[in-house]
């Protein structure tokens, strides 16, 4: 049988592969981790407590704090809905009361530019429009107040500006 030099080669590695491994372990240089015991404490055994033991309680304690922050959250922003509509209810009433009487205000406006424009003789009918844009006018501006007066409330008490529009 003829061995050619790559055999040769392989068969040598071979030899000194076997013989470096059976070296080491007559010598005790290679031992590994899992071969060596482990030893273990009591403080090492307490460190594992039992699942039921720990995570249970904790989990109905956090459960039971988070019930009772949502309970709050929610009573919380039930009451903050229940004031923003009520401003926004009590802001939009002035408002409209304030459309009226600007819109009185034209009207009267009007039929006083129309009647002086027909004829000069009609003195006694510009001085009644006069009075009634007066008092027009007047309330105009007392709706204003009104307005001006909720709005300072509103902001004393701590109201947020956007609940007197209507805005979240």
């Amino acid at each position: 049988m003829i061995i050619t030099i790559s055999h040769r080669i392989c068969l040598f590695l071979s030899i000194v592969f076997v013989y470096s491994m059976y070296s080491a372990v007559a010598a005790g240089t290679e031992r590994s981790v899992q071969d060596e015991p482990q030893l273990f404490t009591n403080q090492d055994i307490e460190k594992y407590n039992s699942p039921s033991e720990t995570k249970r309680t904790d989990k109905k304690i956090v459960l039971k704090e988070d019930r009772e922050e949502n309970r709050k959250d929610k009573q919380k922003r039930t009451i903050e809905e229940h004031e923003m509509e009520y401003w926004c209810k009590k802001a939009s009433a002035y408002k409209k009361k304030i459309e009226k009487a600007d819109e009185d205000v034209k009207v009267i406006e009007k039929e006083l530019s129309e009647q002086s424009s027909k004829s000069l003789n009609t003195g006694k009918k510009n001085t009644l429009l006069q009075k009634r844009l007066e008092k027009a006018r007047k309330k105009f501006q007392n709706e204003e107040k009104d307005l001006d007066d909720l709005e300072d409330e509103a902001h004393r008490k701590g109201v947020k500006p956007g609940w007197l529009r209507c805005q979240l």
